[in-house]
């Protein structure tokens, strides 16, 4: 029985009733509720220095802002929406190229956890205390962002810069619908940029491999499951790479029957049913245009680090779709 820990919302609470019971998934946005804040934050400055994801994908950041910056001119300053917040962390080394270019920011933290906010505004706050801070508590894989980060910038009477970082494009269940929210929020004024791992015939086994043995991820991506009492230390826990899909998965196997109550609804699983509990999907820079293109986006700029493990595009609403 669902102990309550993750904070779920009603709708919330059949949103995931409706993914384990129909898809056989959990998905990892259920992992940054309630106490998996501070979970996820521990994760976060135990792999920072690493060779992972995130070290790669600042260094392409702090490589390449100014470039980025660009596209801004003849503006007194810029909304940075941050979509899909976190700790906060790396969005203050970007707050500073952006101030040091001689531009105001107000910085916008967006996620669906509450905590999350409360932890990115703390950081901010202590970094950057003259940096004005929204919070916007959204959990933008179901829900509308166009009101509100238009009337930010109807307010603020600056373009917004959205950023989605994280690696965390591929984690969405419908990345397609995430991106039309987002394209739908902004006008030709405004830019999002995009982070995600490249894959290519050589580097899979090197993907998967940061996500094996990792003790404290698989703690973090199992901890809604063991909230809902669907996993135990008995239970079995893989990481694998679909080369279908082209994604790392994390998936938990049932030793035993069991039973979860969400929503007001018992729902029995048997012995051996699994239940995956991350997905990573990881492109091409080919696959990757064409999706953004599909959606509606003109990519201004495009950039890899040295071994091709890892893209940034920034992209930007165009008038017409591609054919």
């Amino acid at each position: 029985c669902y102990t309550g820990a993750m904070d779920l919302t009603e709708r919330q609470e059949y949103e995931l009733l409706a993914a384990i019971s129909a898809r056989g998934e959990i998905p990892v946005k259920f992992m940054y509720l309630g106490e998996g804040a501070m979970r996820w934050d521990a994760i976060y400055h135990d792999v920072e220095h690493s060779a992972g994801i995130t070290s790669n994908e600042m260094s392409l950041m702090m490589a390449h802002i100014k470039s980025f910056l660009q596209a801004f001119t003849n503006v007194p300053g810029i909304n940075l929406i941050d979509l899909g917040c976190g700790n906060g962390l790396p969005a203050i080394d970007i707050i500073k190229v952006i101030e040091a270019e001689n531009l105001a920011v107000n910085y916008v933290a967006v996620d669906l956890s509450k905590e999350m906010l409360a932890l990115a505004s703390k950081n901010i706050k202590q970094e950057l205390p003259h940096t004005p801070i929204t919070e916007l508590q959204s959990d933008f894989e179901s829900e509308s962002l166009a009101s509100q980060l238009l009337d930010i910038k109807q307010h603020s009477k600056q373009p917004n810069l959205l950023i989605n970082l994280g690696n965390t494009l591929g984690n969405y269940v419908n990345v397609n619908s995430v991106l039309t929210n987002f394209l739908q929020s902004m006008t030709l004024q405004d830019y999002l940029i995009v982070g995600n791992g490249l894959i290519n015939d050589q580097n899979s086994q090197k993907i998967l491999s940061a996500y094996e043995g990792v003790k404290v991820l698989e703690e973090d991506l199992t901890a809604p499951a063991r909230e809902l009492g669907l996993y135990t230390e008995k239970d079995d826990y893989k990481v694998l790479w679909n080369p279908t899909e082209r994604r790392v998965e994390a998936r938990i196997k049932l030793s035993g029957e069991r039973q979860f109550s969400l929503a007001g609804q018992t729902v029995a699983m048997e012995s051996g049913d699994e239940i995956l509990v991350m997905q990573s999907r990881k492109y091409t820079e080919s696959s990757l245009t064409k999706m953004l293109s599909g959606v509606g986006f003109r990519t201004e700029l495009l950039t890899t680090n040295r071994n091709r493990s890892y893209i940034l595009a920034m992209i930007q609403p165009t008038r017409y779709s591609a054919s």
